[in-house]
């Protein structure tokens, strides 16, 4: 929910593990504690979409939780790291500077990862106003340290008690439509080479010869769920279509079907999503596209982003984290290297967060 700064200054003073979101300036404005943070301007709250630069979006970390700590990670340390750091039982919640190389990094690697499937990792990708993506640098903010960074990973690693467990809720709109079937060489956020029902073509001249609604993604089917590519546009200089998510060689994609009434089929779709989520985000091209400032998606609160993380990065979809009981059951156990599994791992390779680790900062 959107705070005031005062407002959520207050709640940082109370030691909470916060999760937030707001503008450089409106994060500048907050102390030291128990929070992380990125840079985004636009919001779904319950009177609407709208953008502002002087409000804090706030999501509380669930009261159930046993320990949280909160980790920074490099361009070389964000899978590896990441996985290993990740509670037995829990989540991790990942924010990442868009824009950047970790961003690019985590994005291509993300969905062939061995452990990107163990432990739920959700969150987003940071931005900045879309009259300022050329002048500002999206960035993250560890409230431990009380610094920021346009080029590291941030997490919220978040422990959870034996009787519960974190789901993943993925709302995507976009079927594939019926044209032509494209794959692409190698993976990236641009391409020029690709690939027609099976014959060469140079991506750029496919993209001038069909005209594609340039509202809908290119959709394909990865991991047996249906991901979006989204196209950023044409790079005159390298003559290579950019992505805001990266393309994979051996996934078969197809332009979505357009979607003319968003926000009717998004409550259509949400009534198969009705339990309550602890975070929810929903994408900047879906705010735009959809014409959503000031207009309701359901009961749906929560961030518009300029890229939504759910074990991957994804595309012009909503994102939803739930805390579901289980009853008494053992936490999930994890993979061994050598890829076996046991129901009761051993105890002393359990990461055991605090449940109020002190602030650290870098020094």
């Amino acid at each position: 929910m959107l705070h005031s700064v005062a407002e959520v200054r207050a709640k940082i003073a109370e030691g909470k593990p916060l999760l937030l979101a707001g503008s450089e300036w409106a994060l500048c404005q907050l102390q030291r504690g128990n929070w992380i943070g990125g840079t985004i301007p636009y919001f779904m709250d319950v009177t609407g979409g709208l953008c502002s630069e002087s409000l804090v979006f706030v999501d509380e970390v669930p009261a159930c939780a046993t320990g949280f700590e909160i980790r920074e990670y490099t361009v070389e340390q964000t899978l590896a790291s990441l996985s290993k750091d990740a509670p037995e039982n829990g989540y991790s919640f990942l924010i990442v500077p868009g824009q950047s190389p970790v961003h690019a990094v985590y994005a291509q690697a993300a969905p062939s990862h061995p452990d990107s499937s163990l432990s739920p990792v959700v969150g987003w990708v940071s931005g900045v106003h879309i009259s300022r993506i050329e002048v500002e640098r999206p960035k993250v903010f560890n409230g431990g340290s009380g610094e920021a960074s346009s080029d590291r990973a941030l997490v919220m690693h978040i422990a959870l008690p034996a009787d519960k467990r974190a789901h993943l809720d993925i709302v995507n709109l976009f079927r594939p439509g019926p044209g032509d079937t494209i794959t692409f060489p190698c993976s990236g956020f641009s391409a020029i080479e690709c690939a027609v029902n099976g014959r060469p073509w140079k991506f750029p001249e496919y993209i001038l010869r069909v005209r594609p609604d340039p509202q809908v993604p290119l959709v394909g089917e990865q991991s047996g769920r249906l991901v979006n590519v989204s196209i950023q546009g044409f790079d005159p200089m390298t003559r290579a279509i950019h992505f805001y998510a990266p393309v994979f060689p051996g996934v078969e994609y197809r332009f979505a079907e357009p979607v003319p009434d968003y926000i009717a089929a998004f409550d259509s779709a949400m009534s198969a999503h009705s339990d309550p989520a602890v975070f929810s985000c929903n994408c900047v091209l879906n705010y735009l596209y959809a014409e959503l400032e000031g207009k309701r998606t359901g009961t749906m609160t929560g961030l518009i982003t300029f890229g939504e993380i759910a074990n991957q990065l994804l595309n012009q979809t909503l994102v939803r984290l739930l805390i579901r009981d289980v009853g008494h059951a053992s936490p999930r156990s994890r993979r061994s290297k050598k890829g076996s599994s046991s129901p009761h791992p051993d105890p002393s390779n359990r990461r055991r967060l605090s449940k109020n680790p002190a602030p650290r900062s870098k020094d």
